[in-house]
């Protein structure tokens, strides 16, 4: 853990910069991670090394035959959301994901434009078009409640690997760059990629429960939690079972849920990029594809990031976040979105003796007011960070059973 000479300042207010194009917003903070696992058939196709994965060749034309394109992002849950068009349909919101070795398109939103898989596709972002793309068509309804953002495409390593992508996740903001004039990254730390299973992994240090643990992690632009360590990784160092202090969790998935043990880590190193105590979610099972675990979001944030997949490099600068500590759920409460709007906040699991357990919530419970405002006014990531506020009394409003009941909350620390 690093020592600060002064205070650590309160995180501010989140701000929240929504795409015209698309509903809801946020930041994922809540009891349960969402963590959106590599396709482990993925893993049987490819090799381990230091050569990105081969794919098939793309058309890529940028608007007033320039090199680069700003696109305006959404975070929700901490992972990054674009809107794009595909075969010039309406914009909807696609999720940018590096765990995905392939791109992937909603079967409704394939409907809406006529795609058939074969056939390739014509995907357009601001100020760029992507032709000739080849995309597998996947259900996405089920992650939608975890975010509290509809999900109707994927952006995989397929596409990505053609360009290069900037994301400031400070500013709200990405950017393409053709990776052929891409210039520097200014004083940017620089991490060579290795390649797993197709999938892009960095060389990461790991201070946990007084050991320090060397692996490559998987980038996991789309996965919520900061750290997740794969079952199989902790076996081969001797620490299973785990002895350090732990609190249960969701680890959300497309396949369902799965209860696992939280913890806190002292420091996670990238390079000489030092994050303080990190929040660590242990996976009940080995990663199929080999990797020590995932480095997600919650981390990713605190950087201005560049993926320079072509040349296997990433780029990391930290932003005006990076002081500030990362925070726990301080609630026990497992919230999810529901509604044509994503607009209606439902508990889904109550922990057991935590403070959302000790003052009477339940699964099924809908939060109406959250110290008199209204949610119909917040985002689902919004309701979850005043959860996160271990040491405040929350006054909440909710719905049950058609009845509406006014409890209180005390939040505390449970990690």
């Amino acid at each position: 853990m690093n020592i600060l000479p002064v205070p650590i300042p309160l995180r501010p207010p989140r701000s929240h910069r929504c795409l015209r194009s698309v509903s809801g917003a946020g930041l994922f903070a809540s009891a349960a991670l969402l963590v959106v696992h590599p396709d482990p058939a993925a893993g049987r196709r490819a090799r381990t090394g230091q050569q990105p994965p081969s794919t098939p060749a793309l058309t890529i034309r940028f608007a007033h035959g320039g090199n680069a394109a700003e696109l305006p992002m959404e975070l929700a849950g901490n992972a990054v959301f674009v809107a794009a068009q595909l075969n010039r349909a309406r914009p909807v919101s696609w999720l940018l994901d590096t765990a995905s070795a392939r791109s992937s398109i909603d079967p409704d939103a394939a409907r809406e434009t006529g795609f058939s898989p074969p056939s390739q596709a014509l995907l357009a972002l601001p100020g760029v078009e992507i032709a000739d793309a080849h995309l597998d068509v996947k259900s996405f309804d089920s992650l939608g409640a975890w975010y509290g953002h509809p999900v109707r495409g994927v952006l995989g390593v397929d596409l990505l690997t053609h360009l290069v992508a900037e994301i400031d996740y400070a500013r709200l903001s990405s950017e393409l760059y053709d990776q052929n004039s891409f210039g520097s990254a200014g004083r940017a730390e620089k991490l060579d990629i290795r390649w797993i299973s197709g999938l892009p992994a960095v060389r990461a240090r790991l201070r946990l429960a007084g050991r320090t643990l060397d692996g490559d992690f998987l980038l996991n632009t789309a996965g919520s939690v900061g750290i997740v360590v794969s079952h199989g990784f902790l076996a081969s160092h001797r620490m299973l079972p785990f002895a350090g202090k732990t609190t249960p969790t969701a680890l959300i998935e497309a396949a369902g849920e799965t209860t696992v043990p939280l913890t806190r880590g002292e420091w996670l190193e990238l390079g000489s990029v030092r994050i303080s105590q990190p929040l660590v979610a242990i996976a009940p099972e080995e990663n199929p594809s080999g990797a020590a675990g995932w480095i997600g979001g919650e981390i990713l944030r605190k950087f201005r990031l560049v993926l320079d997949f072509s040349a296997s490099r990433i780029f990391l600068e930290p932003n005006r976040d990076f002081i500030f500590p990362l925070a726990a759920d301080a609630s026990g409460i497992t919230l999810v979105a529901a509604g044509p709007g994503s607009n209606v906040f439902e508990i889904h699991d109550v922990a057991d003796n935590s403070p959302a357990a000790q003052a009477g919530l339940a699964p099924g419970d809908r939060i109406v007011a959250v110290d008199g405002a209204p949610v119909s006014d917040l985002s689902l990531d919004q309701v979850r960070d005043w959860l996160r506020q271990a040491g405040e009394t929350r006054d909440l409003t909710i719905r049950r059973l058609g009845r509406e009941l006014k409890l209180q909350i005390k939040l505390r620390s449970l990690l």
